[in-house]
């Protein structure tokens, strides 16, 4: 099988080697078309499917697929205090307003995540009153640190910002109604 295979990549290779040749022709005489263009990803993809054919490990076929798109949560805790209440409370409508009207002035929710090779999913964002904000000690006393992005039972929940992605227009629209 794997000779089959070895000349199946080789075939495929000098075809791509083939589409390329005629594919710098036309870019150098500036007559690229689409038909040219898509005829050599077409390719590559061909002489990839065909090495990964060559190359394959018997024990891959087992390995479940991977994921078309890779999703992941980031979730965040930092606390803060108030150090000129007039100031920051000068809209006068609370902790929570106070926070959103900065996160709505910034853009972004998470700027630093606003990046081209990310694309923003829904959102919750959560602001609580406690006691005191978080210290050094807090991390060494967690028995995971994960914990600490629990709610303490002891918090106030002072505001909640959602932002849902939804598929389409029609179905924010609808949305919109409910609430």
């Amino acid at each position: 099988m794997e000779t089959n295979s070895r000349q199946a990549a080789i075939d495929a290779g000098e075809e791509l080697l083939a589409i390329l040749r005629r594919h710098i022709d036309e870019v150098a005489a500036s007559d690229e078309s689409e038909d040219v263009d898509s005829r050599l990803w077409e390719a590559v993809a061909t002489y990839g499917d065909a090495l990964d054919e060559l190359y394959e490990d018997d024990d891959d076929e087992d390995d479940s697929p991977e994921p078309d798109e890779i999703t992941f949560t980031v979730r965040t805790r930092y606390d803060y205090t108030v150090v000129d209440e007039k100031a920051f409370l000068s809209a006068g409508k609370g902790v929570g307003q106070a926070v959103y009207d900065l996160l709505e002035r910034s853009g972004k929710t998470v700027p630093a995540l606003d990046v081209s090779s990310l694309e923003a999913g829904s959102g919750l964002v959560t602001v609580h009153v406690n006691g005191a904000p978080l210290d050094a000690a807090d991390f060494d006393d967690a028995d995971e640190t994960t914990d600490l992005l629990l709610v303490d039972p002891k918090e106030t929940l002072a505001w909640v910002l959602t932002e849902p992605v939804y598929g389409s227009r029609a179905e924010a629209e609808a949305a919109a109604k409910k609430n």
